[in-house]
């Protein structure tokens, strides 16, 4: 008999608060559908909300102000819900017919400090105490692991939002502010995260997989003029480890699985720190791709997720940029962007006890709502 009692199928839930006011019942009649999107570095996380008007609340009585707050949470009818941040609302959009309003809202802490051109220079400061100074003068906390590298001079003459993104890009790591946190976290560290779901390739739906079989390098050859014997020095990194390359070889054509690195550079460190960043982008570049999952409030930027039977595409991708949308219907998906961080290995087994890494530091808040 239990065979023919139908299985209950879960109901999708969200709570929408606005100025601190729970305004999620509100919302639910008039939703059509609820878009947020979380990117690993270089942009804001965005919240989209369309609603059906068709009594003109919305757009009159209803209307929200510009520069307000809404705080979203997510997850599944009878399960725990989990608070993706924080946004100030950006703009409002009505279409009709059929009469709608969109409202679109950028996560806070984006703000006209950070947008505003400074003038400065750093002199003799590691990568981290950059960040730090940059974080201490917006008042922001700052989250991530930076290494040590020593810097010889940096010169500002942009806003703080593009030099601190392009200092990330340059060193291979996640930039973004979301609320009172600025997060500066190197990717290779995020790329080891422990999974945090198990995909099953059939399971997923719009799958896009590309494996690139030519042009992905193996090594990185990297040159520095020694200040003392006023001469450059050839330095290649392979299987993690940097080794120095005879001169007579550093005049050879370049094998096509070694990629040479033309950034110029006040010090080995530097040097060598720039060239593991272009090694690491362009490994991640090997293998990537999309697909759309089941939501779960997890499946954010940063984190990594396991796709198995998908044969020699198999492994474990991090995901780059995660759309969580809801509909009217109750529906909720999750679309992915990635790249593979690992190839399939045996015996792989989710550990589901231990924090995911992206959520816990990665700046992400993650406050659980019951």
């Amino acid at each position: 008999m239990d065979a023919l009692i139908p299985k209950q199928v879960p109901e999708a839930r969200f709570v929408l608060t606005y100025q601190h006011s729970n305004i999620t019942h509100n919302i639910s009649l008039h939703l059509l559908s609820l878009t947020y999107i979380d990117y690993l570095s270089g942009q804001a996380d965005t919240l989209e909300v369309e609603l059906e008007d068709t009594e003109g609340k919305w757009r009159d009585a209803w209307y929200p102000g510009h520069g307000d707050a809404l705080t979203l949470a997510i997850g599944w009818e009878g399960a725990p819900l989990r608070t993706l941040g924080r946004f100030e609302i950006d703009e409002v959009e009505l279409r009709c017919p059929p009469s709608t309003v969109t409202i679109h809202a950028l996560a806070a802490g984006i703000n006209t400090a950070l947008r505003t051109t400074e003038h400065r220079a750093y002199e003799n400061l590691t990568l981290d105490a950059v960040a730090k100074q940059v974080a201490t003068r917006l008042g922001l906390e700052l989250i991530g692991s930076i290494e040590p590298i020593k810097l010889d001079r940096l010169t500002q003459q942009d806003s703080d939002l593009t030099f601190l993104s392009n200092l990330a890009d340059e060193y291979d790591y996640a930039f973004k502010v979301t609320g009172n946190k600025l997060v500066f976290h190197a990717i290779s560290e995020l790329a080891k995260g422990k999974p945090v779901a198990r995909q099953l390739l059939q399971d997923q739906a719009n799958v896009h997989l590309r494996d690139k079989i030519k042009d992905v390098p193996k090594a990185v050859d990297f040159k520095h003029k020694d200040p003392v014997k006023k001469q450059l020095v050839s330095y290649r990194i392979i299987n993690g480890e940097t080794v120095a390359v005879p001169s007579s070889a550093s005049k050879t054509t370049t094998s096509a699985d070694t990629k040479k690195s033309r950034k110029r550079a006040a010090s080995v460190e530097v040097a060598k720190a720039k060239a593991k960043a272009e090694l690491a982008k362009a490994n991640r570049e090997r293998t990537t791709g999309s697909w759309t999952a089941m939501g779960r409030p997890n499946l954010v930027s940063g984190n990594v997720v396991t796709l198995v039977a998908a044969g020699k595409l198999g492994g474990n991708y991090m995901i780059l940029s995660s759309q969580h949308r809801m509909t009217r219907s109750g529906g909720y998906t999750v679309d992915q962007e990635v790249c593979r961080v690992s190839a399939p290995s045996i015996g792989f087994t989710l550990d589901n006890s231990k924090p995911d890494l992206a959520l816990s530091t990665y700046g992400i808040e993650h406050e659980v709502v019951a």
